[in-house]
């Protein structure tokens, strides 16, 4: 959908999001933050992932006016669904959320944590879990060195892991990082140093792994998957699409636009993210239990897509429920979560299966990604908070094909809200606004943030339906 028509003298960015199903474009003008012009291709991964890009930009560059300035061309992928990370560290439930944080916008997931020494059955999962990258992890500074050596050592004599994930994120003790890097290398792994993720026992510090894991996908992953072009055609910069969408809900919070502690559920073929900025301090009443989770929070629920996902979405969630939801049998349920992964292109307007399974999945994102309060077994009256409080949310953002497609799109999230709060999870309760990104354009507001924000944030306000009003304090675009 276009907003309006551009002048000849108009200056246009060209932006293209490679995903899972749909390779999607979007020219805007950036005077005025106009959308002018949105197509999407079927991403081509069997052909290489060029070949659909370069049939949007086509179809985009054709409905410009003749001599117009593209001055900013920039892409997002997410194409065959990100990086796969095991994560390896000392204290378990420390590595694991240390290993979340630091795959935060980086395209990744966590599909194996592990704790302590390495024992055999744990290399044996490590290799079936099928993952692209190591982040291995222990020790504060200064602290034990004895195991994340040790766990070196059970890493370079895996023979079998190093075909499969060629590269280490060491982000541990650094009194062990020189061993450790001897023995990778030694082993013939490729290693990216990186600071430790846990500097001292009350401190998380996961910015330099988490550049490190970006890096790593957009050198190996997304190159291997046949968009070495895309990358040289984006000058404006080719970022991880959940990145990029990270970027536009801190936009909104933060920025201009001043949305205040917001959540944005981006619902896709193979995942469900969740983004929130704030909600990371307990309220006065409440004691915190772990570490501080970060002001900035994104989670990725890979069996939770309404495509390429659709089947281990419908076991998850559970076909009785889903067959309920939609009037249809349990084995009608499964066959139409099967028909989606074999046909991922599948388009039906006003489709039972995508209504009950994307109300089910953003439910259980938002479960998954907020905190949740536990009493104090010494004191019955003292309560303790663990993860994030996202109830004072001021607004709720869903963004999405099937949120850009629906007449129904508000009302489906506000029954997916509903469903969340039955479970006893810190979700956004009634006040949240819901705003639903009609144009499906979050990945372009992020793109667009930093160096053409006037442009961003005009994107965002019609396709949000925000006031029109805001202005960025006088900063030109």
């Amino acid at each position: 959908m276009a907003h309006a028509g551009p002048s000849m003298n108009a200056r246009f960015a060209l932006l293209i999001d490679v995903g899972s199903t749909w390779t999607k474009g979007l020219a805007v003008a950036l005077d005025d933050g106009a959308l002018v012009r949105r197509c999407q291709h079927p991403t081509t991964l069997a052909q290489g992932i060029m070949h659909g890009a370069q049939a949007v930009i086509n179809q985009l560059e054709s409905h410009l006016p003749t001599g117009a300035s593209v001055e900013f061309r920039a892409a997002t992928s997410s194409a065959a669904g990100g990086l796969r990370v095991g994560a390896i560290g000392l204290v378990p439930d420390l590595t694991g959320l240390a290993a979340k944080q630091a795959s935060l916008g980086a395209g990744a997931r966590v599909v194996f944590s592990s704790g302590y020494a390495m024992a055999d059955d744990e290399i044996e999962a490590l290799y079936r879990a099928r993952i692209d990258i190591i982040l291995l992890t222990g020790g504060t500074d200064g602290g034990n060195t004895e195991v994340i050596i040790q766990n070196a050592r059970r890493l370079a004599q895996a023979n079998r892991l190093r075909p499969m994930a060629a590269t280490v994120v060491l982000a541990g003790n650094k009194s062990a990082r020189d061993p450790c890097l001897d023995i990778l290398r030694e082993g013939g792994f490729a290693v990216v140093v990186a600071g430790n993720v846990l500097p001292t026992i009350n401190e998380l510090s996961v910015e330099s792994a988490q550049a490190a894991i970006r890096e790593v996908f957009l050198d190996r992953i997304v190159e291997a998957r046949g968009i070495h072009d895309l990358r040289a055609w984006a000058t404006g910069g080719l970022l991880p699409t959940p990145r990029a969408v990270l970027e536009a809900a801190a936009f909104l919070a933060d920025g201009p636009a001043a949305l205040g502690t917001t959540v944005l559920v981006d619902i896709g073929g193979a995942t469900t993210d969740v983004h929130s900025i704030g909600g990371e301090n307990p309220p006065a009443h409440l004691l915190l239990r772990g570490l501080r989770e970060p002001r900035v929070k994104r989670t990725v629920e890979g069996d939770l897509g309404l495509r390429v996902s659709a089947a281990a979405a419908a076991d998850v969630l559970g076909a009785e429920m889903l067959s309920s939801a939609m009037g249809n049998s349990r084995e009608d349920v499964i066959a139409e979560a099967q028909r989606r992964v074999d046909q991922p292109e599948t388009l039906e307007d006003d489709d039972p299966f995508d209504r009950a399974v994307a109300i089910a999945a953003v439910a259980e994102a938002l479960n998954r990604h907020a905190g949740f309060l536990e009493r104090s077994p010494m004191a019955r009256d003292t309560w303790f908070l663990v993860g994030k409080d996202l109830r004072e949310a001021r607004a709720v953002i869903a963004s999405g094909g099937i949120f850009a497609v629906r007449p129904d799109a508000r009302e489906l999230l506000a029954q997916a809200l509903l469903r969340s709060r039955g479970h006893g999870r810190l979700v956004p309760d009634e006040s949240a606004t819901l705003l639903i990104d009609s144009d499906y354009v979050m990945f372009a507001v992020g793109l667009l943030a930093a160096r053409h924000a006037q442009a961003a944030l005009r994107l965002a306000q019609h396709s949000l339906h925000l006031e029109s009003s805001l202005t960025l304090n006088g900063t030109s675009p």
